[in-house]
């Protein structure tokens, strides 16, 4: 590397801008080869072809060779044009390196969009869904509401932390939203069974062992009891369960309570 035009991180460029300038031999002999082939153009054409794809395919444009054609010399220092505009977020070389074919020289990103990535966690999977409203605030912008749709979701759960990641996209005018930024999000789901589900509160249910109970109010002439049945629970609705079997519309349970009462 014997120039960089670039030098910290957040400087934006645009597609186009010089960024670097590099010195390789494979590119010197590349345009020697050129001008040589040059000299023989119209008899065979097909090498001085050949010479300018060679030197395309080290991504010098048609304007940069016709320059290099046009000035007759060799250039030692040969500059590397940004391939899109954006923001650098990594630099990844330094001046005086030595650089193999295909080495990244920096992160750019396009902050125009961006995505919003939240964790959804294995209980609550059965809720959300791809094309979901999702409402999400950042602390660091207090006050303000944004709110996106759900384009994809991880299909595989990381098994150390048991969440999948739920993906949103999100213009960004101005800017203001930045990367790593904290954001917390609700998600507005439809039931995935009848709406006419029977739903309790988490504190209602008592584990025994395998099986999930609670107490139905009984009202006797000798006064209240409670009597244990056992339920199939649903999916979670975060501080509740939607019950699949064992209540019916209009059963009294304790919600509270439930060891005392056991």
């Amino acid at each position: 590397m014997e120039r960089l035009m670039v030098n910290f991180t957040g400087e934006y460029i645009k597609q186009g801008q010089i960024i670097a300038y590099i010195y390789s031999p494979d590119l010197v002999t590349a345009q020697e080869e050129l001008f040589e082939a040059r000299k023989v153009a119209d008899t065979q054409p097909q090498f001085f072809n050949a010479a300018k794809e060679k030197l395309k395919n080290w991504k010098l444009s048609d304007n940069q060779i016709a320059q290099i054609l046009q000035s007759g010399t060799v250039k030692e220092e040969l500059p590397i044009h940004a391939d899109v505009s954006g923001y650098v977020t990594e630099k990844m070389v330094n001046l005086g390196d030595y650089v193999n074919k295909g080495k990244a020289l920096y992160q750019i990103a396009n902050l125009n969009s961006v995505w919003v990535l939240f964790d959804i966690y294995e209980s609550d999977m059965p809720w959300v869904r791809k094309g979901d409203e999702v409402v999400f605030t950042i602390p660091s912008l207090p006050g303000e509401n944004f709110k996106g749709r759900i384009s994809y979701i991880d299909p595989v759960i990381n098994p150390m932390t048991r969440v999948a990641k739920a993906r949103i996209e999100i213009g960004n005018a101005g800017l203001r939203l930045k990367p790593e930024m904290f954001a917390s999000g609700t998600v507005k789901a439809k039931q995935p069974i009848a709406s006419e589900a029977i739903t309790i509160p988490k504190s209602a249910v008592m584990w025994t062992g395998e099986r999930s109970v609670v107490y139905i109010k009984n009202t006797t002439s000798n006064g209240v009891n409670f009597v244990l049945r056992d339920v199939t629970l649903g999916p979670s609705l975060g501080n509740g369960f939607i019950v699949k079997e064992g209540l019916q519309e209009g059963d009294e349970i304790a919600v509270n309570g439930t060891f005392s009462i056991d």
